[in-house]
């Protein structure tokens, strides 16, 4: 029986890059009012059109709620606009902007590589925060209040093909065959801890201070 051939590995890599950056920030004024008028749950004010990483987006913010399990929160949601076709994958944060002079606080949300399609669907938070801690915090002034929102598209970078390193070997528990000594050198050597790999350039850059 002749023996069988060697097993071969080849690496690509296929990454997430960041494919732009938007921000877009909603004043609601005349809070008060606007609670009266949007108040049922369900009814939501919608931001103007904004674009992040070459697509359009609308913010939305409920402030009875989106829906009936929420009622009594402020719901804040994101959706494509314009119509595009495809998906798109996001990150996405939330935060209310604290007026100017006011004591350092923070309240917000994130979430990573939500994917939105062409159909306008929503994506957020239908509890962003109670309506009545809104009203007392310090976020909300002269019945007013902002929120801030960034969206950061994610891409899918195209596969890149790469040397195979000692590594990637170790992982599939494969051992080099090469007959060149300088790819047989890559690939038996062994793997390096972050600390080895740094003493490993040093002393090609500076010698071996023991020679």
């Amino acid at each position: 029986m002749s023996p069988s051939p060697p097993a071969t590995l080849t690496v690509s890599t296929v990454a997430a890059a960041v494919g732009g950056v938007g921000h877009h920030l909603l004043k609601v004024e005349g809070y008060s009012r606007l609670k009266r008028t949007h108040g049922v749950t369900g009814s939501c004010l919608e931001s103007g059109e904004f674009t992040a990483g070459g697509h359009a987006w609308r913010l939305l913010c409920y402030l009875n709620g989106n829906r009936e399990e929420s009622a009594g929160f402020v719901s804040l949601y994101l959706k494509r606009a314009g119509g595009a076709a495809g998906v798109v994958h996001a990150e996405i944060e939330f935060e209310l902007v604290r007026h100017h002079g006011a004591a350092a606080a923070t309240h917000g949300k994130y979430a990573r590589a939500v994917p939105f399609d062409a159909d306008g669907k929503e994506w957020g938070y239908p509890k962003f925060i109670a309506a009545k801690k809104l009203e007392r915090s310090r976020f909300l002034r002269d019945d007013c209040f902002a929120v801030r929102c960034k969206v950061t598209v994610v891409e899918e970078r195209a596969a890149v093909e790469e040397d195979v390193t000692a590594e990637d070997m170790e992982r599939v528990g494969l051992v080099c065959q090469c007959k060149d000594e300088s790819c047989r050198f890559k690939h038996e050597r062994p793997a390096q801890t972050l600390r080895e790999k740094i003493a490993l350039i040093c002393r090609f850059i500076c010698g071996d201070a023991s020679s």
